[in-house]
């Protein structure tokens, strides 16, 4: 199928949604020639359950410096304009849901708990740097809030599926749509003209064909989201664990011994992190 007619097909299901304002306004401030740090800081705190958010992230996982960051200022300090940006758009994730409910926590549970695992696997390996992987899981599966926003009660049911068989969800999607939540969040991706490397990671993160062999980059993050998410799948994150999944260690030379210790560091960031993130807006 070529890829125009698949987007057509795509579109004719699926609303795209714009950018949240407040991301779309620190992406376009963080881009321009003069940066403008208190523009940057009076944009963030004007949304006040965006900079909740954002700062409850920017204390979470690896962004932490010993430290409580309590201030907009004190973050773009420490995590810098670059990851900033990032960080705004996978703050904004949230805002995405149309509605809120237990599919709507299901699936942020699961993308706060990949970016946790993300960040453990990106320090076990050195691959990619910590804070990149903490962001990539964040915003990894947002192609299913999008499917789940435009058809909500068509897409909950194959939302579980995979929890209840042990098929992946591509799979479920591609036979029940005829499209998947890689290649929604993928046109999403290139309509809100993401980072490259947070394209490829939405668009490629179940390691299907189609990403450059030379953008070696985006394949190790590629790499580690995909194992994050194979973690958190076999763990139960949101949802019980799925059936038989396989984790594919391989791919990141990660031995079985040093994956049960990433796993059991995970379960006990995960539960230190499930209250705080309970609490956000």
């Amino acid at each position: 199928m070529k890829s125009t007619l698949l987007e057509q097909i795509i579109l004719r299901t699926v609303d795209l949604p714009s950018m949240p304002a407040v991301a779309a306004k620190v992406m376009a401030i963080a881009d321009s020639n003069l940066v403008s740090i208190a523009e940057l800081e009076e944009t963030i705190t004007k949304d006040h359950a965006f900079s909740t958010r954002l700062l409850r992230i920017a204390n979470s996982g690896f962004y932490k410096r010993n430290r409580q960051i309590d201030t907009v200022s004190t973050a773009m300090m420490i995590i810098g304009f670059g990851p900033m940006k990032s960080l705004a758009v996978a703050t904004s994730m949230k805002d995405l849901m149309s509605r809120s409910g237990p599919v709507e926590t299901m699936l942020w549970l699961h993308s706060f708990g990949v970016s946790i695992a993300a960040s453990l696997l990106a320090v076990e390996t050195g691959l990619v740097p910590a804070e990149e992987a903490l962001v990539a899981g964040l915003v990894h599966d947002v192609g299913k809030t999008v499917i789940n926003n435009s058809i909500p009660d068509r897409y909950a049911p194959l939302l579980v599926r995979p929890y209840e068989t042990g098929i992946s969800s591509v799979e479920i999607e591609n036979g029940a749509l005829g499209f998947n939540h890689c290649q929604v969040g993928g046109l999403m991706a290139r309509k809100w003209k993401l980072p490259v490397t947070l394209e490829h990671v939405i668009e490629y993160h179940h390691l299907e064909a189609g990403l450059e062999a030379d953008d070696q980059s985006s394949e190790m993050l590629c790499q580690l989201v995909a194992v994050a998410d194979a973690l958190c799948l076999k763990v139960g994150v949101g949802m019980p664990p799925v059936p038989n999944v396989q984790v594919p260690m391989d791919v990141l030379g990660i031995s079985p011994k040093a994956l049960d210790g990433i796993t059991e560091r995970f379960r006990e960031r995960f539960e230190q992190e499930q209250k705080n993130l309970s609490g956000s807006p």
